[in-house]
């Protein structure tokens, strides 16, 4: 027998050895449901969760695997299953594209890429931000299916009045964006989607658990996640349309493309992405200086970035294994050197950070995929079409248009208002968690209660340090977001522990 799963971020293909049965499926929960037996919780995965480290074969189920996307599964009669990669992407730069002519390839790769996702008829549903990738996969199937008068219903979290605004290039809000996305389309109906309700995190995850029977790893964004698929069922849309992993393969920013050139020597291209700059500027020294300061060492820049957090009163930084909640002895090496690694003040930038950006293996994050029967969730942008684009452009090509993220907005022009295409601030999520959370303290520390008497809790979290966490910070408008992120993951996979637990005795 030989399986072989997709390239990039097609359904996910789960399987078992059991009493010499290989067993199959494409939900985990499907799997876990066919066993004679159900499986015990794997700890260590667990205990990485909550470091957000995921490795690609493993699950949080014992003997449950999962085949990486690019990998063939084969067994034979009285053999284990062997599993290996059968899909390698070229990586190499095709010099013979020009910066001029690589917008209009990637727009016609994502053109293609969203008629592969749509269905044969009706109309479908859309998670629409106010920025450049979802915005590119709703304007390409307006394109595609509003002749046949067909529509697309998209739809957009929108925090509660009050919400704060974060600092630096962030905004709290995306509606006006989104909506002008949407007014700009043929076809294309909008709605905000809002927790009026100020359903809190552990709500939202616990509802997700019957349906997925897997952890929840951003809990503030689970109750719009929610709401979504819900909506989405209740209209009869059966395919939702995302651009998820836009910022690898279509939106690229220019973080180490300058300085890799002149590592390389590539001069010529230096001198050209100046005179971009100073198209898209209307001035020549602005454009030279931004281009010298983007060839500094890392070194300088990382000085350069603090000096300018300390300006804005931004003290943000990545969690590492001293803020976790989790039992740290029990930490794979790999999550701490994934954790090591963003935890630095300037991690390092370049073609090869972003390959291995590129080539993650982003379907074990899709969650949302696993919330309905009905509705499937489809990123055109990870398709394969499109990042074996990406993979062979030159580096300059990402520079097209002399503005970050260039090929994008050059490969958007005519399709998204330039409000949208043009934008130089970044949409938050969920700015208004601190309002959802406010009263659900007591909430929080039962379930610690709850984690004391857990077994399998015990070994993945520090229990008494969760306990402490639960105070001021969680409903602190500055901090509720950066609370969620690490404390409130730890209560979410803490929770599915407990919920699965309950689960198998009651049988």
């Amino acid at each position: 027998m030989v399986v072989a799963s997709g390239s990039r971020w097609e359904q996910s293909l789960f399987y078992a050895l059991e009493q010499g049965r290989l067993l199959l499926a494409t939900h985990p929960r499907d799997l876990v449901r066919g066993l004679t037996r159900p499986p015990a919780l794997d700890v260590a995965k667990l205990v990485d969760l909550v470091a957000l480290y995921d490795a690609p074969e493993s699950t949080v189920f014992e003997g449950v695997r999962r085949l990486p996307l690019g990998h063939v599964l084969e067994r034979s009669p009285g053999r284990p299953p062997t599993v290996r990669p059968w899909f390698t992407p070229a990586t190499d730069e095709d010099r013979a594209i020009s910066t001029a002519e690589a917008p209009a390839l990637m727009r016609e790769a994502v053109r293609g890429a969203v008629a592969a996702s749509l269905p044969a008829g009706g109309d479908v549903g859309a998670t629409l931000s106010g920025g450049l990738d979802s915005g590119m996969v709703v304007a390409t199937a307006s394109g595609l299916l509003a002749p046949a008068g067909r529509g697309i219903h998209a739809m957009t979290h929108v925090p509660l009045p009050g919400a704060p605004e974060p600092t630096g290039s962030w905004e709290a809000d995306d509606g006006p964006y989104a909506e002008d996305v949407a007014r700009s389309l043929t076809g294309v109906t909008w709605a905000p989607v809002v927790n009026t309700d100020r359903v809190p995190p552990l709500e939202s995850c616990r509802w997700a658990l019957d349906r997925a029977w897997y952890p929840t790893f951003n809990p503030a964004n689970q109750e719009w996640c929610n709401q979504i698929v819900r909506d989405a069922e209740a209209r009869g849309l059966p395919l939702l349309l995302t651009g998820a992993s836009g910022n690898a393969t279509f939106s690229r920013d220019n973080d180490g493309i300058v300085r890799g050139l002149l590592q390389h020597g590539r001069l010529g291209a230096l001198v050209r992405e100046v005179r971009r700059r100073a198209a898209a500027r209307g001035a020549l020294a602005p454009a030279a200086r931004s281009v010298v300061r983007e060839t500094l060492p890392r070194r300088v820049l990382a000085w350069r970035r603090a000096q300018r957090r300390r300006r804005l009163g931004v003290s943000w930084a990545m969690p590492d294994v001293a803020d976790l909640p989790v039992r740290a002895d029990a930490l794979s090496d790999a999550a701490r050197a994934d954790l090591a690694l963003l935890a630095q003040e300037f991690p390092p930038a370049g073609r090869d950070m972003w390959l291995d950006f590129v080539r993650l293996d982003t379907s074990r994050h899709g969650f949302p995929q696993n919330l309905s029967d009905d509705v499937w969730w489809s990123d055109p942008l990870s398709d394969p079409e499109v990042v074996a684009l990406a993979l062979r452009l030159p580096e300059e090509a990402w520079l097209a248009g002399g503005r970050n993220r260039g090929l994008a907005r050059e490969a958007a022009a005519g399709l998204l208002p330039d409000r949208v295409r043009l934008r130089t601030t970044n949409g938050g999520q969920s700015a208004d968690v601190d309002q959802w959370v406010r009263g659900q303290e007591q909430a929080y520390r039962g379930l610690v209660d709850r984690f004391r008497e857990s077994p399998t809790v015990r070994q993945v979290l520090d229990v008494e340090r969760l306990a402490t966490a639960v105070g001021p910070e969680m409903t602190d408008p500055a901090t509720a977001s950066v609370w969620q992120d690490i404390h409130g993951r730890a209560f979410a996979i803490g929770q599915f522990a407990v919920w699965y637990e309950d689960r198998v005795r009651s049988g």
